[in-house]
């Protein structure tokens, strides 16, 4: 449990590194020195972690800083660098990503097609303050008519159109697009038959980033940059401020 130190806006950064490692995985490549040492940024996150922050971070801002990220030269997203992480590293990429299908049907005829995609995050976009995140899911893959979609069987106008899950991650990351809305969360979710555990909850209020974490079971500890606070195991950080929301799939 180690605070990260805040060079010229990197809150982004330091939020999303604090989620990454509350990961079990995670946890366990960095613990047991398991990293690819030709990787810059598994080499630069493994030095954060085993040096409880004093080292690694510039070298971690080296490696990442692009034009749309300045790492360690001002204020990025962490939702952007969570899919670079998942791009540079291929074992984080493959506890976060799943299969969905984009699905077609003619409303006239028996004509269907989908199209098969896989993700790193599921996101979504609450109408309203203070939605549920399974009323989200719901809303999310609820068909939707196309009116103006036109069939290439029967050439008739109008199809439903919606989002099927194929398989489900190790890591569930869900994303709030919407930066006008809301979404409650609980401890504990169930996907179909699968029980997921939150574990992180990185939060942003428009001009600053920070993170709520735990390993599952464990005290919830606020992640501020520098600044850490045990919040327990009973005070849940319930926030209209998320973004990400990591659950990780429970082994019974």
């Amino acid at each position: 449990m180690f605070g990260l130190r805040n060079q010229s806006g990197s809150c982004w950064v330091n939020a999303t590194i604090q989620a990454v490692f509350r990961i079990p995985e995670v946890q366990t490549r960095y613990i047991n020195a398991e990293l690819e040492t030709t990787t810059p940024v598994d080499s630069s996150l493994h030095e954060i972690w085993s040096s409880n922050g004093e080292e690694g971070l510039k070298d971690f801002y080296a490696c990442v800083k692009t034009a749309v990220m300045p790492a360690g030269e001002g204020i990025g997203d962490s939702h952007e660098l969570l899919a670079f992480l998942c791009d540079k590293l291929p074992y984080l990429d493959s506890l976060l990503r799943f299969k969905v299908g984009n699905k077609v049907a003619c409303t006239s005829c028996t004509h269907a097609e989908t199209v098969v995609d896989s993700l790193i995050e599921f996101s979504i976009s609450p109408p309203m303050k203070n939605q549920t995140l399974i009323e989200s899911i719901q809303q999310a893959v609820t068909p939707i008519d196309i009116p103006d979609w036109t069939c290439e069987k029967c050439s008739k106008k109008g199809c439903k159109k919606q989002l099927l899950m194929s398989t489900f991650p190790t890591l569930f990351v869900f994303h709030v697009t919407s930066l006008k809305s809301s979404v409650t969360y609980s401890p504990i979710v169930v996907l179909n038959g699968f029980k997921y555990g939150l574990i992180a909850v990185v939060c942003w209020n428009g001009g600053h980033w920070w993170t709520y974490g735990r390993t599952l079971g464990g005290d919830w500890i606020e992640y501020d940059d520098s600044n850490v606070r045990n919040h327990g195991k009973t005070k849940f950080p319930l926030s209209n401020n998320v973004r990400l929301l990591f659950y990780y799939r429970i082994k019974e």
